[in-house]
């Protein structure tokens, strides 16, 4: 989409449906639509309706709080609007196995992350959404996100469902230590990012990522969005 003569906006978020990928494997949004009959109009041909969702705020794209895994950490309305606005970079991690991220992997693609950043991974999973094995995804090694938590980055995100390892690779008890090690240092975690990855790696972007404020809230959905400028 081109806003004007100058501007390029991507959707980097996954659409939310019956037949999305479900967090821990069952938890999808449920959208249905009610005609409302009992409000009286005069609208020619008209209907009123009404649209409900009902979705844990894991489900889908959305960011992590501190306090998904950090009792005192603060909660998704707790954190300044300035943290949801930010420069972005896509990194082009791609790969056809579900393999960890190390981190020279993570510095041989590095196009120059700063502090402040949004990291965004692509490793090219985000067609498989609806897939079966969506959940045998890629991750990120604990050296790596140690590395991005050291940079000061604001924000890491991916196309999968988790940047620690998939459930069928766990050991028991699992420590969590990307969510851990990001989440602790004050690093937003978002999930579950789209096929709009593709048009913005290795590119630099202004990243835009509102919230929804829920009081106490772990996690909120979002449709973050990649503005750039337009292709000559």
């Amino acid at each position: 989409m081109v806003v004007g003569a100058d501007l390029e906006v991507v959707d980097l978020s996954q659409p939310l449906s019956p037949d999305m990928a479900g967090w821990r494997g069952i938890h999808r949004a449920q959208v249905t639509r009610e005609e409302l009959t009992d409000i009286a109009h005069s609208v020619p041909g008209g209907r009123i309706s009404a649209t409900h969702l009902a979705m844990a705020t894991h489900a889908g794209t959305h960011v992590d709080a501190a306090r998904h895994f950090f009792p005192h950490g603060p909660s998704i309305d707790e954190y300044e609007t300035s943290r949801f606005v930010c420069r972005g970079v896509a990194l082009d991690v791609r790969r056809d196995e579900p393999r960890e991220l190390t981190l020279e992997e993570l510095q041989q693609a590095d196009p120059g992350i700063r502090a402040g950043d949004a990291v965004l991974l692509w490793f090219g999973w985000a067609d498989r959404y609806t897939a079966e094995d969506y959940d045998r995804h890629p991750w990120v090694s604990v050296q790596a996100a140690e590395h991005l938590a050291a940079a000061g980055v604001n924000l890491v995100g991916a196309d999968v469902a988790t940047p620690d390892k998939p459930p069928y690779l766990r050991e028991t008890p699992f420590p969590y230590p990307v969510h851990a090690t990001l989440l602790e240092r004050d690093v937003l975690i978002v999930e579950n990012l789209g096929p709009g990855l593709a048009r913005v790696a290795g590119r630099e972007f202004l990243f835009v990522m509102p919230v929804l404020r829920m009081p106490g809230a772990d996690a909120s959905p979002v449709a973050p969005l990649a503005l750039l400028p337009a292709a000559a």
